[in-house]
């Protein structure tokens, strides 16, 4: 299935696309933070061979923001997708994003979901993007909506997430529509996490390559994966959490800068 009549990872220029008749999507993040190594493109490789009619990357797609990183990963994901790939941009993405896949907030509007694809990367969000999940949220009053965004709300007890006056900037603007915001999706931290940020269910997916660097309450949530999310008749969502086995180990050691 190609709904946009184009493969690979998207170049968006639209604040909103819609693409009609998705039923399962595979989602992952971080998967070149800590250089794009043989073992971090095994683990991404794997996951690319997963059925799908989409696929997420929630940001951190490079190391140094730098122009030959960006292509070497975008070819690396063209040569083994058959469907649209789209992209959010990272901490580590800064400069060379916009360049490569355009906008960094937009609106993927699906038969019965709107996933929103909302740029924090600096860790902070822009009035205009918040202006436009608001203006979103009020046009699709028939839909439900999946929040993407690279960084995740306060996630105690890390010390990675939003900073609580911009958490509470987004909470502005979703607590008025909060009973049709189904999840949050984040990356950034590496590996996976699942919490309740007051009232909003949270998943942060960060295990699309990049080293596992940052502590865990337990090591089960340090481990290589993609999630898979399947939508029902009803409109809910099945969420799979799929982990990923990689024959080295060496980015379990390695070092990236903040």
């Amino acid at each position: 299935m190609d709904p946009m009549g184009n493969r690979g990872i998207q170049y968006v220029a639209s604040p909103e696309i819609s693409i009609p008749g998705v039923r399962k999507v595979v989602v992952l993040g971080d998967p070149g933070c800590t250089r794009f190594s043989d073992g971090s493109k095994e683990v991404l490789a794997k996951i690319l061979s997963r059925e799908a009619d989409l696929y997420f990357i929630l940001g951190d797609l490079a190391f140094l923001d730098t122009e030959e990183e960006f292509r070497e990963i975008i070819d690396f994901c063209n040569a083994r997708v058959r469907v649209p790939v789209f992209a959010l941009r990272g901490n580590h993405d800064l400069s060379q994003y916009a360049r490569f896949l355009g906008r960094e907030t937009y609106a993927l509007v699906l038969d019965r979901t709107v996933c929103f694809f909302l740029c924090n990367a600096t860790g902070h969000f822009a009035a205009q993007d918040l202006e436009l999940l608001g203006q979103k949220l009020n046009e699709h009053k028939n839909k439900n909506f999946l929040i993407l965004m690279h960084i995740p709300p306060p996630a105690p007890p890390f010390r990675w997430g939003l900073k609580k006056e911009e958490w509470e900037k987004l909470r502005a603007v979703l607590d008025p529509h909060k009973e049709r915001v189904q999840r949050i999706l984040c990356g950034h931290i590496h590996g996976f996490y699942e919490y309740n940020a007051d009232g909003y269910p949270v998943t942060i997916t960060g295990g699309g390559g990049a080293a596992m660097i940052h502590d865990a309450r337990d090591a089960v949530q340090k481990v290589y994966h993609s999630l898979g999310l399947e939508w029902r008749q009803d409109g809910s969502i099945f969420m799979t959490f799929c982990p990923v086995s990689a024959a080295s180990d060496e980015r379990v050691s390695a070092k990236t800068p903040r």
